[in-house]
């Protein structure tokens, strides 16, 4: 993965937009923590757990998000928190950090039809139908229509939105170091009238490794 998308220290930005929840995240943060450059590197990740439509139709929403408590898994939850609850190890830089995301409303337009059709895919509704519980009946979506008003009608609508951004700390970029590091095998050669320094490299996986060690090797003598 980390020679795919370029080798260690060769990526600027990492984004996952209604995404992270979903990853295995200690491995994810670790490849994070390898590929992104150590000086100016970003990550982000933001999630939307709610959609403000119109007062009508917000208030049987809310009725439908909290049917779907005993139904949401732990992955579903983040989401539902904001990313308020999920670990986010990197250093923050003013854009939320970890426990405290900032909150976006990132505009949309949405037509009666959209609406409807993510209701019926919305995951915790899914989720409560694989266990026999049909949260999204026709019941329910006749009081959304009859909220929303013109079926032809396309709504400016907002979804609410949790955002955090951060960079490596110190502490990571000196592990990178160190490891970098471990993986150089500095041996001097002496003659009469110089000496020679050669990097050999062990372990190299990653493209511009031999280039690191090699200049190691020359800062350390």
């Amino acid at each position: 993965m980390v020679a795919l998308v370029g080798g260690d220290n060769s990526v600027d930005l990492i984004v996952a937009a209604q995404a992270v929840h979903y990853f295995d995240l200690q491995p994810f943060y670790n490849i994070a923590k390898r590929v992104l450059r150590k000086e100016g590197g970003l990550i982000a990740v933001w999630v939307y757990n709610d959609l403000v439509i119109s007062p009508e139709v917000d208030a049987i929403m809310k009725r439908l998000v909290d049917s779907t408590f005993p139904y949401r898994t732990p992955v579903m939850n983040l989401a539902f928190d904001g990313y308020k609850t999920m670990p986010f190890p990197f250093e923050g830089i003013g854009m939320g950090s970890e426990g405290k995301p900032i909150q976006l409303d990132i505009p949309h337009k949405l037509s009666l039809k959209g609406f409807i059709g993510f209701l019926r895919s919305w995951q915790p509704a899914m989720k409560a139908k694989e266990r026999g519980v049909e949260l999204v009946t026709e019941d329910l979506i006749n009081q959304f229509e009859d909220a929303w008003g013109d079926d032809d009608d396309v709504k400016n609508i907002f979804y609410k939105a949790h955002m955090i951004v951060g960079k490596l700390s110190a502490a990571d970029i000196e592990r990178h170091r160190k490891r970098f590091e471990s993986n150089c095998v500095v041996t001097k050669l002496k003659d009469s009238n110089n000496s020679v320094v050669i990097a050999s490299v062990t372990a190299a996986a990653f493209a511009g490794v031999a280039a690191y060690c090699a200049y190691s090797a020359r800062k350390n003598t």
